[in-house]
């Protein structure tokens, strides 16, 4: 049985494109450390609906769990962030 989480984030172009930017390079990173692949996550910017699609999917739901937050972090942070920017 496999495990899926899925979290969009939709704001202005603006916004989006730059949180995409900052969170591309951990999904680069974390795939490149977990060799075991105990969890598989994808980041897509999808620019017909100004949003920033983030999956997370695996067999051990404590892993996904894990992963879920450490994700919903960095996008929370990278939002506060450009509006930190903006102001």
């Amino acid at each position: 049985m496999g495990i899926k989480a899925e979290f969009v984030l939709e704001d202005e172009e603006e916004a989006i494109k730059t949180v995409y930017e900052s969170i591309k390079e951990e999904k680069e990173n974390k795939t490149k450390l977990d060799k075991d692949k105990r969890f598989f996550v994808d980041v897509a910017l999808k620019e017909d609906k100004l949003s920033v699609s983030v999956c997370i999917s695996g067999e051990d739901i404590v892993k996904v769990r894990a992963a879920a937050n450490t994700w919903l972090r960095l996008l929370k942070v990278a939002e506060e962030m450009v509006e930190v920017v903006k102001s």
